[in-house]
């Protein structure tokens, strides 16, 4: 096995010389504790189908919902046609999955890992992107990082699909959803409840700090909706800088796993309408020990924060 840093990126390593269908327990070894240090591994060639990319995913513990297949991340649907933006998954997930963001925190317990492989790509566009959200903590200045020590901000995929929604869009998902809740849900099985979570949290493995922050955040208790959004986006921003980003231009066979408690990631753009892109995403199971969201007076009121902030967001004129 041989790892490689990434040329000019702080994170991330090329893992070449393994089989990811046959590890035996010293190769598994050297593959976590390089998952550790580097945050996010790519193995190029690896050409794993839905059950191996699962079984690979697997020795970094059990799969979210005891899933035992990777399921497809894809732009076609099952008789080929291509999503529309009328389609709820390309108004849920297709097109809000272009902003920054980690996977599920929105829900009680994220991931601790992701993990995609690459089983169609297209011939311009379509990478995925990520940023290291560890070290942009560590790069703060003592100002802005004394500010944001201590806050926390809660976590929506209503709230952060409503905001980067294109206007026309963003009132369509509305007919959708709706704003009458029933059994703690709105329309498309939206939660009316949402966690609240460290802006700042140290990594369970590494001990080091990082922003816990993408798309699905808002709502900074003691701050103004408007100015915990303008907060949140800065530092979206400030980390998104060389050299803590990584663009990855897929193969078909490449699989790339990354801690999803440090980085951030995107999809960058692709005609979605003529070439199709799949991949084959597992999602390895978060620990609720250390991943849950805070239980505290303000986390309780999740629900009516939510609610003004998506009243804030369909008032916005674009």
């Amino acid at each position: 096995m041989r790892t490689e840093a990434l040329d000019g990126i702080i994170f991330g390593a090329t893992i070449t010389d393994v089989a990811l269908t046959d590890l035996d327990d010293t190769t598994w070894n050297q593959i976590e504790h390089a998952f550790n240090t580097h945050g996010l591994l790519v193995f190029p060639g690896q050409h794993l189908d839905h059950d191996s990319a699962a079984t690979f995913a697997m020795r970094f513990g059990p799969l979210q919902r005891e899933a035992k297949r990777a399921h497809s991340i894809t732009n076609r649907q099952e008789d080929g046609t291509t999503l529309s933006d009328r389609d709820p998954t390309w108004l849920t997930l297709s097109y809000p999955t272009r902003y920054w963001h980690a996977d599920g925190t929105f829900g009680l317990i994220p991931p601790k890992a992701c993990m995609l492989a690459a089983a169609s790509v297209v011939s311009d566009g379509g990478q995925t992107a990520f940023v290291d959200m560890t070290a942009a903590c560590e790069a703060l200045d003592s100002e802005l990082r004394e500010r944001i020590d201590g806050l926390s901000a809660f976590h929506s995929n209503l709230v952060g699909t409503m905001r980067v929604l294109p206007k026309v869009n963003r009132d369509y998902l509305y007919s959708l959803v709706g704003d009458t809740p029933e059994d703690g849900t709105y329309g498309l099985g939206m939660s009316v409840e949402c966690p609240l979570r460290p802006l700042v949290r140290m990594h369970p493995v590494t001990g080091r700090p990082s922003i816990f922050a993408g798309r699905h955040t808002f709502g900074i208790p003691g701050m103004a909706l408007e100015d915990a959004d303008d907060l949140l986006r800065e530092l979206e921003a400030f980390a998104a800088q060389p050299p803590r980003v990584y663009e990855h231009n897929w193969a078909v066979g490449d699989v790339i796993i990354w801690d999803n408690l440090r980085l951030l990631h995107r999809a960058c753009d692709y005609d979605d309408q003529k070439e199709t892109r799949e991949l084959l995403n597992c999602r390895v199971a978060g620990d609720p020990n250390t991943d849950a969201g805070l239980d505290t007076h303000e986390a309780r009121k999740s629900a009516e924060i939510q609610r003004s902030e998506l009243t804030r967001l369909l008032t916005r004129p674009t």
